[in-house]
């Protein structure tokens, strides 16, 4: 047996190129990685991260227009106050659902938060999650994130239920949702900047 694999050791290191071992050490090393609890999480918000591409906009004819209904769901900020869906009425509106143990979420965040950076006194961001909010704090104050974070009140309108997180909608200033994506995803890109200053010039 021991000379079985020495001989397969020997065979692997004459035929493979440098560049094929690089790959197969790195791939060795992500898959003991994610054995071990405490760096599973980071390592999946790592390759989510990697993978994600910068959303499209949905064919005018599959945007959704939001009602009066969707316009009175209701969320708290930090302090417990009530918010309307409606408060934002007339404005561009990202709308994130997601929470601190999912690793795409946690992926996509630097990028929101970038975007935030740039569009935060002209857009609307609301970034929804059910977690306790001592934990959410703890969270934003680790990574530094500054974006507004609100928790579920009320039911979500079946407009915006989804199965999975994160999920996202960009929401238009006449309550068209021009942009629903699952998973995480490249939001601080020249794409969304066009899209995001269209909405601000109608």
């Amino acid at each position: 047996m021991r000379s079985y694999l020495k001989k397969r050791l020997t065979d692997y290191w004459s035929k493979k190129g440098w560049f094929s071992k690089l790959s197969d050490l790195v791939f060795v090393i992500l898959v003991v990685a994610m054995l071990i609890p405490a760096s599973r999480k980071q390592i999946s918000a790592f390759v989510s991260g990697l993978t994600a591409m910068s959303p499209s906009s949905l064919p005018d004819e599959k945007q959704k227009t939001l009602g009066s209904q969707d316009y009175k769901w209701m969320v708290t900020d930090w302090s417990g106050h009530a918010v309307s869906l409606g408060s934002f009425e007339g404005k561009p509106v990202f709308l994130n659902f997601w929470a601190t143990w999912c690793p795409p979420c946690i992926a996509e965040m630097p990028d929101i938060q970038d975007l935030y950076d740039n569009y935060g006194d002209q857009v609307a961001f609301l970034l929804v999650t059910d977690e306790e909010p001592s934990k959410v704090q703890a969270f934003m104050e680790r990574k530094a994130f500054d974006m507004p974070i609100y928790f579920h009140r009320t039911a979500i309108p079946p407009l915006f239920e989804s199965g999975s997180i994160p999920t996202t909608f960009i929401i238009s200033p006449a309550g068209k949702i021009v942009i629903r994506k699952t998973g995480a995803a490249k939001w601080n890109g020249d794409k969304m900047h066009h899209l995001l200053d269209k909405m601000l010039q109608q």
